[in-house]
């Protein structure tokens, strides 16, 4: 993933880049924050196991990691039918 490779810098550059062009034109609740998120998300959706995300996103810790998921209701789903009920 590209965000784990950009120094910081490069990440606020990139941060500034976005904003400035949604801003221009009109695209409200975009961000790179909301990009990483989602990509944090696909991954831990996919089977990445938690760890191999953490590392890849730089997240010092797994409950920081886990605040940035989202789990859908299809997934809560699919874990309780693991243990069969």
């Amino acid at each position: 993933m590209a965000f784990c490779l950009l120094t910081s810098h490069q990440w606020f550059a990139a941060d500034k880049i976005l904003r400035d062009t949604c801003k221009r034109f009109g695209l409200v609740g975009v961000s790179t924050h909301s990009f990483k998120r989602t990509v944090l998300t696909m991954m831990s959706s996919a089977g990445v196991p938690l760890r191999h995300i953490q590392e890849i996103s730089k997240h010092n810790d797994l409950g920081t990691l886990q605040r940035y998921l989202e789990v859908t209701p299809e997934q809560r789903k699919k874990a309780v039918e693991v243990i069969g009920f």
